[in-house]
């Protein structure tokens, strides 16, 4: 359920996007956007920690010294990434007017509210907008092992997936139908039985849903080790 501060965030940003871009869907755009961020961040977060202890098996050695803060650390990296491939689609698709720092700006505050610009977390934005798509997917599982070592033993194509996740996300909530669909089908290179689900069968779907036979728009366990 949303917090009534996370709903203030969205209705403020709904505003700002109406205002800047000159537009009335500001709430369409904010909100489907926090939908389809929701269920990434949320999703990924239980395939690299609850999913991993579960399937693999829990290792003392490392365990984090407190969970609570792991998950927090973890959870604020994995928005961070989110913001700053979403940055990335949205300026390759011209999806917002003017410079490409208000589009993740505005999304920052839409995701964790307003920070100072100097901050540790938004100098991380920048960090990762100023490398390539796979330096960047790189370096995210670098930072995100050292919130969750256990992450380790997560299956690689999983870290493959999520950015083309992101992007579904970014160009779905922008009405780009086709560039969602390219990046589902490069999702699909790299795990084909995506499409075998018997209920989604691997189609779009409006964010914020999720299948709940396979994880669609990020998929379970069980369907990432799958080698079909």
């Amino acid at each position: 359920m949303e917090t009534e501060e996370f709903v203030k965030r969205r209705v403020a940003a709904a505003d700002e996007f109406n205002q800047h871009e000159g537009r009335s869907d500001g709430v369409d755009v904010a909100g489907s956007l926090a939908g389809g961020f929701t269920v990434l961040r949320d999703s990924l977060y239980k395939r690299i920690h609850q999913d991993v202890q579960s399937q693999v098996g829990a290792d003392s050695i490392l365990m984090p010294i407190s969970e609570e803060k792991s998950e927090r650390l973890a959870k604020i990296e994995i928005e961070l990434f989110q913001i700053a491939v979403s940055a990335a689609v949205a300026r390759d698709g011209d999806y917002v007017d003017g410079p490409d720092d208000w589009y993740w700006q505005w999304l920052m505050r839409l995701r964790l509210g307003i920070l100072k610009p100097d901050t540790k977390i938004t100098k991380r934005v920048h960090y990762y907008l100023a490398k390539s798509a796979d330096r960047g997917r790189l370096a995210f599982i670098d930072i995100i092992t050292r919130a969750l070592p256990e992450a380790r033993r997560a299956p690689l194509v999983l870290f493959r997936l999520l950015p083309s996740a992101i992007e579904v996300a970014t160009s779905l909530a922008f009405g780009d139908q086709l560039r969602a669909a390219e990046a589902r089908e490069h999702q699909a290179v790299n795990l084909p039985a995506i499409g075998d689900c018997h209920r989604c069968r691997g189609k779009l779907l409006e964010n914020g849903e999720q299948c709940r036979e396979c994880g669609n728009p990020l998929w379970l366990f069980d369907w990432l080790t799958s080698l079909d």
